[in-house]
């Protein structure tokens, strides 16, 4: 009875040989409202020379969208916006600080050529470390190139904060941060040692920088605790001489200079 129901298709199935494939190659519509790029035909991302994915160095659509993704845990301010290599001072009552030269120096080059290298910048509070990191940042920002300028007490909290979303919306918020973290292009941190330190802090951010090492990720680090008074597993790697560039900066608060300096 069942086989008496069944009508023969009019519809013949296509021979798998001739079934037609999409090219993957073949360029598609920019439906993302960005311009039209032939270099990689709108996809946004090129295949490297070792066969991975890049941003496309034309339209530079995908390094922008990093950009933007950086923004949202970035401990940017109306005040560090501002800050830049240009209104970095040197020089006070006529007299040209060499320390704080070095510095400006330094973060100058590293902003300038920042993959696979550390800047590491440690001294006394109000020497002008924060300053150099948001002028650093700055710079990096308006040539387009992906950077989180971040303080280590901000990325904790956003850390915890994933840990909550994640335990009351099961959402992996709190992988998807460390990634971020783990894998932004340059990795400003600012404040490294100002955080409550615990097991859990700890573990956190020698899971960060050491990923960060062993890849070879732009980082830059201020810091007020010389370099040795880390966990030596942190302290080893932040001192690599093949690596990291590490600065004291032994000038004084410029918070508390008298204000005739400061005009």
């Amino acid at each position: 009875m069942l086989a008496a129901r069944l009508k023969p298709s009019n519809r013949q199935t296509p021979d798998v040989e001739h079934v037609s494939r999409s090219d993957p190659d073949a360029p598609v519509e920019p439906r993302d409202g960005e311009v039209n790029c032939p270099t990689c035909g709108n996809k946004r991302f090129i295949l490297d020379a070792a066969g991975g994915l890049k941003p496309c160095p034309d339209c530079n659509v995908a390094q922008r969208w990093k950009v933007q993704a950086l923004a949202a845990f970035a401990s940017r301010s109306k005040l560090t916006q501002q800050q830049t290599f240009l209104n970095f001072r040197t020089t006070f009552n006529g007299q040209e600080n060499p320390v704080l030269v070095q510095c400006l120096r330094a973060a100058e080059r590293f902003a300038a050529q920042p993959e696979g290298r550390w800047l590491v910048i440690w001294g006394e509070r109000g020497s002008g470390k924060s300053h150099l990191c948001a002028a650093v940042d700055n710079h990096l920002t308006q040539a387009g190139i992906p950077s989180l300028f971040i303080t280590v007490p901000d990325l904790l909290a956003a850390l915890r904060q994933a840990i909550d979303l994640q335990s009351n919306t099961e959402q992996e918020s709190f992988t998807g941060r460390m990634n971020i973290f783990k894998t932004a292009t340059v990795l400003i941190l600012d404040d490294l040692g100002a955080e409550q330190s615990s097991p859990w802090s700890e573990s956190v951010l020698f899971e960060i920088l050491d990923y960060r090492y062993r890849n070879r990720l732009a980082t830059m680090i201020a810091t007020n605790v010389h370099p040795d008074e880390f966990d030596p597993r942190i302290a080893s790697r932040m001192q690599d001489t093949a690596l990291c560039t590490v600065i004291e900066n032994a000038a004084p608060d410029y918070r508390r200079r008298p204000l005739s300096e400061k005009r």
